[in-house]
């Protein structure tokens, strides 16, 4: 509670294209390019195991990785199942993708997971119907 006197802040963020926006948002505040102009995004929904994921990521010229995670709308930023799955899914696609296209030739290694991740900026989002977070703190999943 603040002190008698002491000033309220209170931040309210909206966006209109959802997680896409927020993207949008992180990169605009890093002083790199965007290696592509659109934010990639995808969702999908089981009613019947009561899971819902949403995706937004972009590319940009930064040597950094930014994935920002939620489960249930709460922000897990120690990460989580969620996480390490899109990890492993996003370095499998795009070393699939890499070899069917013959980009990767067949003698030559995989890309690595931090290769693929550098300069990413990922917003992952999953709605549980029943979560196991880590801790009271519920920032791991």
């Amino acid at each position: 509670a603040p002190e008698e006197g002491e000033e309220v802040r209170n931040d309210t963020f909206m966006y209109e294209r959802g997680l896409a926006d927020y993207v949008e948002y992180i990169n605009a505040q890093k002083k790199a390019d965007l290696v592509h102009p659109d934010v990639i995004g995808f969702e999908s929904e089981d009613p019947e195991r009561k899971i819902a994921l949403e995706v937004a990521m972009q590319w940009n010229t930064s040597y950094q990785e930014s994935v920002h995670t939620f489960a249930n709308t709460i922000n897990t930023h120690e990460g989580g199942t969620h996480e390490e799955g899109f990890r492993a899914a996003l370095t499998t696609l795009v070393n699939r993708y890499a070899r069917d296209t013959k980009i990767i030739k067949e003698k030559d290694d995989n890309l690595t997971g931090d290769d693929i991740r550098e300069g990413l900026t990922a917003v992952i989002s999953v709605k549980l119907g029943e979560p196991q977070f880590e801790g009271q703190t519920k920032t791991k999943l």
